[in-house]
C-alpha cells in the first residue's frame, strides 16, 4: 500500500529514517484492453522488476520494513532476520491455509505459496488489529513479542472540512474482489432505491466484474450507480463528506480503513458484523449481519427517514495516527537492535 510507505516516511520519528526502497511502478502494457494491462503490469513489477532490482542492491545497516505482506516474496531477496512485514490480513493465503473456503488453481497456490514462504521469514510482523494479530499468531511462527499491533492511521485529508460531492448517495470505498460482497452491495442498494429513487450508489476504487455488471443490468439499477476509480485522497475525503453513509459489506476483512477515513470525515458508517469492522468503527458505526439484505435495507432506511447525523467531536481517533503507527513500528525496531 502506497499510503502506508508516505505515511510512515512522512511521521516517521525525529530519530528515525525510512526510506522507500523499491523503484516506481512501471507501467509497459497500456496498450492492452480493458483490466488485462493493469493485471500484466502489476505482475511484471511483483514477480520481475522488483525482485531484479532487490538482486543488485548493495548491503544496508537497520532493518527492510515491508509494507504490504501480499509482496512477501521479495523477503526472498533481502537478508535473513533483518526484514519487518505489515500484514493487513490472511487473505492472500486463505487458499492455502483454509483450501475448503476458497479453491483455486495450481498455479495460484504455486504462487502464493511463494509468498507464503517468504512471509515466513519477517523477524517480526505488525498488524492492523487485533483479530489479525490473533490470526498470525495462531500460525505458530511467531512469538508474542514478534507479533505487534500497529494500528493504521487517518491522513490529514479525511476530516470533516472542506468540500463535499454534490447529491444524494450511499458509498462504497475499496475494491469488488468477492470478500466485498458486491452482490449483496448492490442487492441492498436496489431495494432501498425502490422508495428513494433519487438516490445514487458510488463505488470508489474498484473494478467491476463481469458477473457484477451482469447483477447492475438485471436489477436494472445501472443508471444510478456510478463507479470512479484513480481517486487523490482529497477526491475521496469529498466522496465521505456528501455521502448519505460509508457501507461495508466484506466478510472478512484485515482492519477496514475506509470505515476510520470515513468516520474521521464526520459521516455515518454502516458495516457487516465482523471483528475487524468491529475494531475499526467501535461504538461510532453501525452493524449488520453479512448477507442479510433486510436488515441492511432497515439500517438505512433509518438513517435515510430520521436524517441521523454522526457527533463530529467524536470523529477524532488518536488510536488511529500516522504518528502513533510510525512510532510503534520505530520503536519495535530500535528494540531489536538494542537487544
Amino acid at each position: 500500500m502506497d499510503l502506508c510507505a508516505d505515511m510512515l516516511v512522512r511521521h516517521a520519528p525525529s530519530d528515525a529514517h525510512f526510506e522507500v526502497c523499491l523503484p516506481a511502478y512501471q507501467k509497459r502494457f497500456g496498450w492492452l484492453p480493458g483490466k488485462r494491462c493493469e493485471n500484466f503490469d502489476r505482475w511484471r513489477n511483483r514477480w520481475k522488476v522488483y525482485p531484479r532490482f532487490l538482486k543488485k542492491l548493495p548491503p544496508r545497516d537497520g532493518f527492510y520494513h515491508l509494507v504490504d505482506h501480499s509482496y512477501a516474496h521479495l523477503l526472498h531477496y533481502l537478508p535473513e532476520r533483518k526484514v519487518g512485514v505489515y500484514c493487513h490480513d490472511l487473505d492472500a493465503f486463505r487458499s492455502m491455509l483454509q483450501p475448503h473456503h476458497e479453491a483455486r488453481p495450481a498455479w495460484y497456490r504455486k504462487m502464493m505459496g511463494r509468498v507464503f514462504e517468504g512471509f515466513k521469514k519477517a523477524r517480526i510482523v505488525f498488524c492492523n488489529t487485533y483479530s489479525t494479530r490473533n490470526s498470525v499468531l495462531s500460525l505458530g511462527i511467531w512469538n508474542e513479542g514478534e507479533v505487534i499491533y500497529a494500528p493504521l492511521g487517518v491522513a490529514p485529508e479525511f476530516s470533516p472540512q472542506g468540500e463535499r460531492e454534490f447529491g444524494d448517495y450511499l458509498l462504497h470505498v475499496g475494491s469488488c474482489i468477492p470478500r466485498k460482497r458486491i452482490d449483496v452491495l448492490l442487492n441492498v442498494f436496489s431495494q432501498v432505491s425502490k422508495k428513494h429513487s433519487n438516490l445514487k450508489l458510488i463505488q470508489a476504487g474498484g473494478i467491476f466484474s463481469e458477473d457484477q455488471e451482469r447483477q447492475i443490468k438485471q436489477l436494472k439499477i445501472e443508471n444510478n450507480v456510478d463507479q470512479r476509480r484513480k481517486l487523490t485522497r482529497n477526491d475521496l475525503a469529498r466522496l465521505y463528506r456528501g455521502a448519505k453513509c460509508l457501507l461495508v459489506t466484506s466478510d472478512a476483512e484485515g482492519f477496514g480503513l475506509p470505515v476510520i477515513e470515513a468516520l474521521s470525515c464526520g459521516t455515518l458508517v454502516i458495516a457487516s458484523e465482523i471483528p475487524a469492522l468491529r475494531e475499526a468503527g467501535g461504538n461510532l458505526a453501525y452493524y449488520c449481519q453479512v448477507g442479510a439484505i433486510d436488515e441492511w435495507c432497515e439500517r438505512i432506511e433509518g438513517i435515510l427517514e430520521s436524517c441521523i447525523k454522526l457527533d463530529k467531536s467524536k470523529c477524532i481517533n488518536k488510536l488511529h495516527s500516522w504518528e502513533n503507527h510510525a512510532a510503534i513500528i520505530s520503536n519495535s525496531y530500535r528494540k531489536i537492535l538494542t537487544g
